[in-house]
């Protein structure tokens, strides 16, 4: 915690320097396996000397499948590789800019952009790098056996959002939590699938404005945000992995499998490399999508009765005795006297009277207490370069 605590330090001393642009971008789409218009756009903001460039830099490339120990890798790199940009010029504003860079999106394209903003008191700020694909999807690779070639079916993840310039699988992702996503047999196609994938991911990272997304949105620079081909299966809590969605999520931190159909989502209980299910079509259902994340990526236990009340989390959120629950909240600074049992289940947690989104479903939800302590346990190791 001492780590987190001293970026946080670090965060607010940077935001008040006094002169120094804001910056923010995105791409829009997130991600489309079809040919189309992909648009980074920028942001930023200075508002004492105000605006007076700002430039995105772009290099676009065709993905490939790296090289392996034997098998190509699942992690892609990318080869003929051009670089373009833009540059905006602003009579030093005050109030907020944009500029935008359209990329005409073809089959296996992927992309690498950074933006920088200067002021005019000469202040510069840099964005981080961001890599992310589109286009038609890379399906084969070649493998060399030393005495001959081969072309083998073969699937990369496909960035959405990996925080990276040198996308390659050397890149070290040891302080990223890697979230993927795939699509349920019962989406109507991939589109379908990635059309869904857009809002939830935006609004869990970007654009939602309500308590339970907070600790998403102030840490999202921690997260790679992937998708995958097809091959999963979900229903209640019946998860099935077939080719090549099996193959690709094993890069992932956690996986959820978006699908449209009515039924009741669910996920393993598991402290990295879990898996669960959201349904895409409903009106909260970016505040599902983090609550099953909290099963399958954080190892959360339920924090009510019918749920499934048991933790692998560090530390445990809930338990099987009240005890335990003392003994946790004491070690983690918590009021004991908080600790209360779920219904009438004999398990415990400690509660401190205000909605958590382990228990309750509304938008006002946040982690809390000790559940609290466990995300923000995995964000602290992720600075410390180890998320799991």
């Amino acid at each position: 915690m001492r780590t987190l605590l001293s970026t946080l330090i670090l965060l607010l001393f940077a935001a008040g320097c006094a002169g120094t642009p804001r910056v923010s971008a995105l791409h829009d789409p997130l991600y489309r396996a079809e040919n189309h218009t992909s648009t980074i756009t920028a942001t930023a903001r200075e508002s004492r000397d105000g605006i007076r460039e700002v430039s995105i830099s772009a290099i676009v490339g065709e993905i490939t499948a790296c090289s392996g120990s034997f098998l190509p890798s699942i992690i892609p790199c990318r080869q003929s590789a051009v670089g373009m940009g833009v540059v905006c010029v602003y009579p030093d504003v005050t109030t907020e800019v944009t500029c935008a860079l359209p990329i005409a999106i073809t089959p296996r394209r992927i992309i690498t952009y950074t933006v920088t903003a200067r002021s005019a008191g000469g202040r510069t700020a840099r964005s981080g790098a961001v890599t992310y694909a589109g286009g038609a999807p890379l399906t084969q690779a070649r493998v060399n056996l030393g005495f001959v070639n081969i072309t083998i079916p073969w699937e990369t993840a496909r960035p959405v959002l990996w925080r990276t310039d040198t996308p390659s699988s050397s890149t070290s992702r040891e302080d990223k939590i890697d979230f993927g996503f795939v699509p349920d047999e019962d989406m109507p196609n991939y589109r379908a699938f990635t059309d869904d994938l857009q809002p939830m991911v935006s609004a869990l990272f970007y654009t939602d404005t309500n308590q339970f997304s907070q600790w998403t949105r102030t840490w999202k620079n921690v997260f790679n945000v992937w998708a995958g081909p097809d091959g999963a299966d979900g229903e209640g809590c019946t998860r099935s992995f077939n080719a090549p969605a099996s193959t690709v999520r094993a890069i992932f931190d956690g996986t959820a499998i978006l699908h449209r159909n009515a039924f009741r989502d669910c996920a393993s209980i598991t402290l990295g490399g879990g898996a669960g299910t959201a349904q895409t079509n409903l009106g909260d259902a970016a505040w599902v999508l983090l609550h099953e994340s909290g099963h399958f990526m954080f190892g959360l236990g339920d924090e009510y009765d019918g749920g499934g009340i048991w933790a692998a989390s560090n530390p445990n959120n809930v338990f099987a005795a009240k005890a335990a629950c003392e003994s946790a909240s004491s070690a983690n600074g918590l009021p004991i006297a908080q600790c209360a049992e779920i219904g009438a289940t004999g398990k415990w947690r400690n509660d401190d009277g205000n909605s958590t989104t382990m228990e309750d479903r509304t938008l006002s939800s946040d982690w809390r207490t000790l559940s609290a302590k466990a995300v923000n346990n995995i964000i602290s190791s992720c600075f410390s370069g180890n998320c799991y």
